[in-house]
């Protein structure tokens, strides 16, 4: 990563991407993930032992897909995925998957019963640590539908990607052959999570031309630039990550449009920190790091301080890379080089430029993003290709016993500024005035 010394903390977790943060009072922060919770009393330095949390019938509260909020007063809220208890097949199962709100008014001593936040029908997922509560005191959740067959064109077994590290086959798989179709929805409450409405116009979705050209969106994560005024930001497919603007705190929203990030197929983070400017979290990669299997191997962080036009202070979270900042390329899929059709199909032409070995390869993604005062804390997936001691094959570093498969990093505020005092950029208020002789 960049400049590792100023890390304030460092953590080797086992909560993968399901983490989310909240700040109680104080340095007080609660974590939760799955159905624990543990406490820190130093903002991220060190936390607690894991404990459940129950509801008032005596269940365990949470589930994946976890985002905390703070309420009013001594309140919390916690957003998860359920599937319906009723459902008989593995299939059904899935097509009930949908989202429900805890709601605490003891800072999480205790919880009511949840609350399911969309209608019965179509599945609805989340991406974790999304929900936002706003100024005026609005919840807004940002959510996804999947749509289509599992298989894809005539049938087929879907190609699988990898590349061969230490001269054994590893995947880079990354949905880049995902058959379905995804939009974006928003869910938000005005009674602190008892009752939720959907945003009025439709499902955010790529449209390219007027009715025969649409790409998917999914994943989505939201930050409020101003009062009533939101940016969404989401997965594509398109090398870009795009983002959507509401000025009605979330009711309506523009068509999604590029922006200048580039991005393999992986979610980003955005927040709005506490003098204004914009912190965006997520894997950055050029064509060329995708097309040569490199997809999720940096994750980036960057600010806007001119409300996600120009970003600035390009640093490396995580990466296997040197440079920090990646130029993005046209508004086009890019899927790895090396790929691979099921046994029975006759193998595939590839792009042999961009096919290599390697002898160190691992993937990291799914930031979750807590911004305090003077800190963020950042907690992504880990994992690495290593050798077996025994066997001859690669493993993962966290099905190893004792292993991990996320980082947690309290960073201070000034690493994401360079390692200086945030700062206001003179030249871009400036560059919006009429010229000058």
């Amino acid at each position: 990563m960049t400049r590792p010394e100023e890390l304030l903390a460092l953590h080797h977790t086992p909560y993968f991407h399901d983490s989310s943060f909240c700040q109680l009072d104080g340095n007080r922060i609660l974590h939760a993930s799955g159905d624990g919770f543990n406490l820190s009393e130093d903002g991220g330095l060190t936390w607690s032992a894991e404990y459940p949390g129950h509801d008032t019938e005596g269940n365990r509260v949470g589930t994946s897909g976890t985002s905390l909020v703070r309420l009013a007063g001594q309140g919390l809220g916690l957003v998860g995925m359920r599937e319906d208890a009723s459902a008989a097949t593995p299939e059904e199962r899935s097509r009930s998957n949908h989202l429900v709100f805890w709601r605490s008014d003891d800072l999480g001593r205790t919880w009511q019963s949840p609350v399911r936040i969309p209608p019965p029908g179509v599945a609805h997922h989340a991406y974790q640590d999304v929900l936002l509560r706003t100024a005026s005191g609005r919840l807004v959740l940002p959510v996804y539908i999947v749509l289509g067959q599992p298989d894809g064109p005539d049938h087929r077994a879907l190609p699988i990607s990898g590349k061969l590290v230490e001269n054994q086959w590893v995947s880079t798989a990354a949905h880049f052959y995902d058959p379905h179709f995804s939009a974006v929805s928003v869910f938000y409450s005005d009674d602190e999570g008892r009752t939720w409405q959907r945003n009025r116009d439709g499902e955010l979705m790529i449209l390219r031309d007027w009715s025969t050209h649409f790409s998917y969106v999914n994943e989505p994560s939201v930050a409020e630039v101003a009062p009533k005024r939101l940016l969404l930001f989401m997965r594509t497919g398109l090398g870009r990550i795009f983002q959507a603007w509401s000025n009605d705190e979330g009711e309506t929203w523009t068509r999604p449009q590029p922006t200048s990030l580039a991005a393999s197929p992986a979610p980003a983070q955005i927040r709005t920190l506490p003098n204004g400017h914009l912190l965006s979290v997520w894997n950055q990669e050029s064509e060329e790091e995708i097309r040569r299997g490199y997809n999720r191997t940096r994750i980036s962080a960057a600010i806007s301080r001119n409300g996600s036009s120009v970003w600035e202070f390009f640093q490396n979270v995580e990466s296997l890379h040197e440079e920090t900042r990646v130029e993005p390329g046209p508004l086009r899929p890019v899927s790895p080089a090396e790929f691979y059709l099921a046994p029975g199909q006759p193998a595939p032409e590839r792009q042999g430029e961009y096919i290599h070995a390697c002898a160190e390869h691992g993937r990291w993604s799914y930031p979750s993003v807590f911004v305090m005062q003077d800190r963020v804390l950042i907690a992504h997936t880990y994992s690495r290709y290593e050798p077996d001691p025994v066997r001859a094959q690669l493993v993962l570093s966290r099905v190893r016993e004792g292993g991990f498969n996320q980082k947690l990093k309290a960073l201070p505020l000034t690493w994401f500024y360079g390692g200086k005092e945030p700062a206001d950029n003179p030249f871009l208020s400036q560059a919006y005035e009429p010229a000058k002789p």
